[in-house]
C-alpha cells in the first residue's frame, strides 16, 4: 500500500535526461532539503510502526515486519543532525544493501527531478547505501 502522491522510482519516466544530468528523489530530513541518486532507491513505503531493538544505537528506529520480512529501519534526521525525524508527513526509502534491504525514514518525499551535476550543492546530495553500511556495519 502506497500513500496517494508520493512518487514511485520504479514507475518514474525512464528518460535519461540531458547527458550531464543525474536523477535525483528529492525529500527532506531535519526540515532541509536532500536528495539521492534515484537508482538508490528500491521503493517508498508508508512510515509504520516499528519494533525497537534493545541497546541500538537512537537512529536505528528499530525493525518493521514488511510482506513478512524483517527490515532494519534508521532515521536520517537523527543520522544526520542529531534531532529525531517528524512523521507526520514521513516515509520510509528501502535501500538495497547486499542481499536485504533497509529502510531510511525521512520527513517528506517531494519529486524525483533529472538535475545537471552542477547544481547539486555540497551536502544536498545523500549516499543512502553509504549512510544504511555505516549504520549497520
Amino acid at each position: 500500500m502506497r500513500r496517494q502522491g508520493i512518487p514511485s522510482p520504479r514507475s518514474a519516466s525512464m528518460s535519461s535526461g540531458p547527458p550531464d544530468s543525474l536523477r535525483v528523489l528529492v525529500f527532506a530530513v531535519a526540515g532541509r532539503t536532500r536528495c539521492c541518486e534515484l537508482e538508490q532507491v528500491r521503493e517508498i513505503v508508508p512510515i509504520s510502526g516499528t519494533t525497537r531493538l534493545p541497546g541500538a544505537p537512537l537512529f536505528v528506529r528499530g525493525l518493521i515486519n514488511l510482506r513478512g520480512n524483517l527490515v532494519t529501519v534508521l532515521d536520517a534526521a537523527m543520522s544526520l543532525y542529531g534531532v529525531p525525524g517528524d512523521d507526520t508527513t514521513a516515509s520510509i526509502l528501502l535501500v538495497e544493501r547486499g542481499g536485504g534491504v533497509a529502510g531510511v525514514v525521512v520527513d517528506n518525499v517531494f519529486d524525483i527531478q533529472s538535475l545537471p551535476n552542477v547544481e547539486i550543492n555540497g551536502g544536498a546530495l545523500l549516499d543512502l547505501r553509504a549512510m544504511v553500511e555505516s549504520a549497520l556495519a
